[in-house]
């Protein structure tokens, strides 16, 4: 596997690692939940919903690690796998959610997912 597409792969896994973070851990605080547009009188009601989107998107930072020590312990069929699929998960949720709300493009669906999991499915093909 490439180093671009390693470097690709491992900010994307970061990425969602603190995603998961957000959602899952620190949810509750109010600047936590603020940022994900939720009231404060919701947070009880979407926690559960947030901590298992936040759970999503640990196991895909985990796959795409997976696959970086597959690839780099010499399995390299298997770790780019691992990260393809990783990757165009990632890059689907990240569609997803731009076609569901238009005004998260720039921040949530194109930087947090899409942009580290495009890049690292184009390194892959390089």
């Amino acid at each position: 596997m490439n180093i671009p597409a390693q470097v690709f792969a491992l900010i994307a896994a970061v990425m969602h690692l603190w995603m998961f973070t957000m959602e899952s851990i620190r949810f509750a605080r109010p600047e936590v939940h603020a940022m994900f547009e939720v009231r404060a009188a919701d947070v009880d009601v979407v926690r559960p919903w947030a901590f298992h989107q936040g759970c999503y998107n640990a196991f895909l930072a985990l796959q795409v690690l997976a696959g970086l020590i597959a690839a780099d312990s010499g399995a390299i069929a298997v770790g780019r796998a691992l990260v393809s699929a990783a990757g165009a998960s990632m890059l689907a949720a990240s569609v997803a959610l731009i076609a569901f709300d238009p005004r998260r493009a720039r921040i949530k669906g194109l930087l947090g997912q899409g942009a580290p999991a495009l890049a690292t499915l184009v390194a892959l093909m390089a």
